[in-house]
């Protein structure tokens, strides 16, 4: 036979009879046994609760501060329900602040914080059968209440102690049951009962006592955010008037609140309810507008008429960031309530356990629902009880996107195009820096859908799946994002080239103090200073402002010191600005060709010193591609180039057409360019072509250049145009 017996720390054990068959006393700190006894074996102890292990297994989060508060005034609610006095049921709610005043850093006082709660109410009270259940963990008392029997246990995470008044009536007659509750003692004193002789009345008090900081720093520190906050807690309770008792909050202020008016006034009217169907489950989802009180859109899962669970609307619907609404903004606010929700409560009552075995998933697959399934279900009940204001939201974030797109980051219009969802996935709030990287993690997908897109249509096309006209319109509409995401990388490039050469031109004005900046700022736009291609990538090299052929090269060194460079064998400190060599330097075969190096030398605009041998540029390049050819052009494997002297040299002075500049280009017996922007010419005994480049004439080019692509990519064409007009 068996049972179980618990007194504390005494243990007596009764056989079926009712006989005290043993006593036992137990050293060690527990509640309760559970005792076995065996008429041919004797007895022996299969188990023992400790205090102290069962609060570390519990997990309360600082963000769940008030959830020892909101379970005491479950408790309270729940006693009115099964007592006399359901019909005239009352919750009194105190909370005290910390004797010691706060201050601001300005000096000004503010509020302190709540460290103390009091619970009063006048439902049935401490008799013998909820003392033995408070005193045993795991009851089942109120199992049909969806009581855990362990919810007692929350109020030591957070407090030091808990003093309990409890005035009842029992057997004809009322008494008094007056004890505290800690980890020290646990239940102290055990003789805790004593008989009424002062006014009958049914009055239970809770005292949760000195809270702990990491859980005190994170209680409202206003009456009107603690209201707000167990309204939202017990909400499924003041939705059913028969059900909720009259509830007063008071601080220790003397300010006084009735939270079941707050509710009438600030929830009830706006109610809306939606009747949900998942896997047979049945859902009730409650919509609310909270026009104060809160600070975002949320989705309450409740269990057992509390709520358990927040979610954060915002990130599952982008649309809904700060408040909505036309005539009057709000936040919303859902509640929702399930039979399935109750049974898949933690034991604490702080989280749900949706999960069940992987053995039993596959057989009772259909009535397994998962967290995302329910969010996933009421998200569609919101958006629907919201269609109105997302639409007005949806709209103007479009117009947005839009506007931005077209100003800043006309790459992205076909990604707009043809992947239209793109809008949806943006938060209605989106900082303009947050869109780029947003617009650039979508694009970025849409490639890799594309390429994927490509296995799947190559591996039909294999198995011969694709009925003809299935396989012309999938195949339009990937050649249709293809040459999309083409325009856009191409439209991201041209745009860095029109910003690039922007900036080139505010670098040629003249500064506040009337002079130019140095040929080492041009220098440095043009290509980073005292780098080699090898340092440099793709991007960081804007040499298409000169020449495009320039971009695609085997190796580039940029101010670097001649006898530095692996390609040549020159003893010399001079610097070239930019050295560009055309051919491979490590694997070329032995007898190949170097086919050409190109050099460019700077000079600073409106610089008119050009008349002198070392100021020179034209003699500073030339000297250059003779110290080149007087030496040994290298391959990177060390071995010397066959016939060096058949390179052609592309020489390249970039510099403002001053006098001085003019006269040293006539003087090499260069001729003008057809717009006398530049000069132009063929040194023969260097093998060398020159060519004098003015800064105007650089620019100018180049925007030319670039411009056409632009005003491809991004002016409307006809029919764009037309169907523009058509909507």
């Amino acid at each position: 036979m068996s049972l179980k017996v618990m007194q504390g720390k005494l243990v007596l054990v009764y056989d079926l009879r009712g006989n005290i068959y043993k006593k036992i006393l137990f050293s060690c700190s527990a509640i309760e046994y559970n005792v076995y006894i065996n008429s041919e074996r004797g007895m022996k102890m299969s188990f023992r609760f400790n205090l102290n292990g069962q609060l570390q297994a519990f997990s309360l989060p600082s963000y769940k501060a008030l959830w020892p508060l909101f379970e005491t005034i479950v408790n309270a609610i729940q006693s009115i329900e099964d007592s006399e006095n359901r019909e005239c049921g009352k919750v009194f709610i105190k909370a005290e602040r910390d004797s010691v005043q706060q201050f601001n850093i300005d000096g000004t006082a503010t509020n302190a914080p709540f460290i103390n709660f009091v619970v009063k109410d006048n439902g049935g009270g401490f008799g013998k059968d909820n003392y033995d259940s408070f005193c045993e963990a795991y009851s089942t008392l109120k199992l049909k209440k969806g009581c855990k029997g362990i919810g007692r246990f929350l109020w030591l995470k957070a407090f030091n102690n808990v003093h309990i008044v409890s005035s009842y009536k029992e057997k004809g007659g009322w008494f008094v049951r007056e004890f505290d509750f800690n980890m020290e003692h646990e239940i102290a004193p055990e003789d805790n009962v004593k008989e009424n002789l002062g006014e009958y009345i049914w009055n239970t008090e809770v005292r949760l006592e000195n809270c702990i900081e990491k859980y005190q720093r994170k209680i409202p520190v206003t009456i009107d955010s603690l209201a707000k906050k167990i309204i939202e807690h017990c909400f499924l309770y003041f939705l059913s008037a028969s059900k909720c008792p009259q509830i007063i909050l008071m601080d220790s202020d003397g300010n006084e609140l009735n939270l079941n008016t707050m509710f009438e006034e600030t929830f009830k009217d706006n109610l809306h309810c939606d009747e949900l169907n998942i896997k047979n489950k049945k859902f009730r989802l409650y919509h609310i507008q909270m026009r104060e009180g809160v600070t975002k859109h949320e989705l309450h899962l409740c269990a057992n008429s509390r709520e358990v669970k927040s979610i954060n609307l915002s990130k599952d619907i982008p649309n809904l960031q700060g408040k909505i609404g036309a005539e009057q903004t709000f936040y919303y606010q859902g509640y929702v309530i399930s039979e399935y929700l109750d049974d898949c409560v933690t034991l604490n009552r702080t989280a749900f356990e949706f999960e069940i075995a992987e053995d039993d998933q596959t057989l009772f697959d259909d009535i397994y629902i998962k967290e995302e399934e329910i969010i996933g279900a009421c998200k569609e009940y919101v958006q629907a009880y919201l269609h109105d204001d997302l639409v007005e939201i949806n709209a103007r974030k479009r117009e947005r996107i839009d506007e931005y797109v077209a100003r800043v980051k006309p790459q992205y219009k076909y990604l707009l195009k043809y992947r239209p969802e793109v809008y949806d996935s943006i938060s209605s709030n989106v900082k303009d820096e947050a869109l780029d990287t947003e617009l650039h993690r979508a694009s970025q997908k849409w490639e890799l859908d594309i390429a994927e897109q490509s296995k799947v249509i190559e591996g039909k096309i294999k198995r011969g799946e694709f009925m003809e006209t299935d396989f012309n319109k999938i195949f339009n509409e990937y050649c249709g994002a293809i040459t999309g995401i083409s325009k856009a990388s191409l439209a991201e490039y041209v745009i860095r080239r029109k910003s690039m050469l922007d900036l080139l031109e505010k670098a040629l004005e003249r500064k506040e103090d009337g002079k130019y900046f140095s040929e080492a700022t041009i220098h440095s736009i043009i290509c980073p200073m005292q780098y080699t291609s090898d340092d440099l990538s793709f991007e960081e090299m804007n040499l298409w402002i000169i020449d495009d052929k320039l971009s695609y090269h085997k190796y580039l060194a940029s101010d670097k010191k001649m006898r530095s460079l692996p390609t040549i064998n020159v003893p010399s400190d001079d610097r070239m600005d930019i050295a560009i060599f055309d051919q491979a330097m490590s694997f070329a075969a032995e007898n190949d060709v170097l086919n050409s190096i190109s050099i460019i030398e700077f000079k600073r605009a409106g610089r008119d010193d050009m008349q002198k041998d070392d100021t020179n540029p034209i003699n500073q390049v030339l000297r250059y591609v003779k110290e080149i050819c007087d030496g040994n052009v290298k391959k990177g494997n060390g071995r010397p180039f066959g016939n060096v002297s058949n390179t052609a040299f592309f020489c390249y002075v970039i510099a403002d057409l001053t006098e001085s500049m003019k006269l040293a280009a006539e003087n090499a017996n260069l001729i003008h360019t057809a717009d006398y922007e530049g000069y132009f010419g063929y040194n023969a005994s260097r093998n060398a072509y020159i060519e004098v480049i003015s800064y105007d004439k650089l620019i100018k080019d180049a925007k030319q250049r670039n411009n056409i692509l632009f005003d491809k990519l991004f002016r409307p064409n006809v029919e764009e145009t037309l169907d523009g007009r058509l909507l």
